[in-house]
């Protein structure tokens, strides 16, 4: 996937979701994309480009926003907000983020995002992901070795779920990028299996080292591209359709 810009394999996804809903284009109000890497290839509203990419009316607005993990989800959650306060009869929620060519911590860009103010109230730093889930581990007394097990079976789960194809109505193939979907299921699979006894996350002198997160039980990094329409209660009905979700993998 890694020869494929981002704001194409984004705008892939938005033109599946659109063919397979069956709705004109011109009825859709907005556009909310999540994106953490805000730069380079990502960057200057990377969702605009993807909707003019897809192939969608110039009138469609779109906008990015940053929520870091919880970015696309947050676009869903603005998306169907929006449907319930009134403001849209049909949006797109979706997400990019192309770990192979924006890779993560890149939007830094060698600079300090945080300023003096966050930096006297957090003199040692903001605490990652990783580490904080160490408290909560011990706080409901979860051992690293439940915690890995609960892990290695999620992925084989989702492997088999991928098997048996319950996931072929949410999936949109784009040929290209020298990897199959499979290929990158097993990946994830692989490092529950394999990694258990490494951490992802070293910590600094004042952060306590981890006893009971590992790799195995963090998500992985990789390229995700998703998108999803709610929309407003008969609208789908007049194209004949429903709301739907399009993800994007490579074939």
């Amino acid at each position: 996937m890694s020869v494929i810009h981002p704001v194409d394999l984004h705008a892939h996804a938005i033109r599946a979701l659109i063919d397979r809903v069956g709705i004109d284009p011109k009825l859709i109000d907005d556009v909310i994309s999540g994106a953490v890497g805000q730069i380079g290839e990502q960057r200057l509203n990377t969702a605009r480009s993807a909707v003019l990419a897809a192939g969608l009316p110039e009138s469609v607005p779109a906008a990015t926003i940053d929520r870091h993990c919880g970015s696309s989800q947050q676009a869903i959650s603005f998306a169907a907000q929006g449907v319930i306060g009134g403001a849209y009869d049909v949006v797109i929620a979706s997400g990019i983020e192309s770990m192979s060519r924006v890779p993560i911590g890149s939007q830094v860009a060698g600079r300090d995002p945080f300023g003096a103010g966050v930096a006297v109230r957090y003199p040692d730093g903001l605490v990652p992901q990783g580490i904080s889930a160490e408290p909560i581990a011990a706080r409901w007394k979860l051992t690293r070795e439940q915690l890995d097990s609960f892990a290695a079976e999620s992925h084989w789960r989702a492997a088999a779920a991928w098997d048996d194809g319950r996931f072929d109505r949410e999936l949109a193939p784009r040929v290209g990028g020298g990897h199959r979907g499979r290929r990158i299921a097993w990946s994830g699979l692989q490092l529950a299996t394999l990694a258990a006894g490494t951490t992802r996350h070293t910590p600094t002198a004042s952060q306590t080292a981890p006893e009971h997160v590992t790799a195995c039980g963090l998500r992985s990094y990789a390229t995700r591209i998703s998108a999803y329409s709610p929309a407003a209660s008969g609208t789908p009905a007049k194209a004949g359709r429903r709301p739907m979700p399009a993800r994007s993998a490579p074939a």
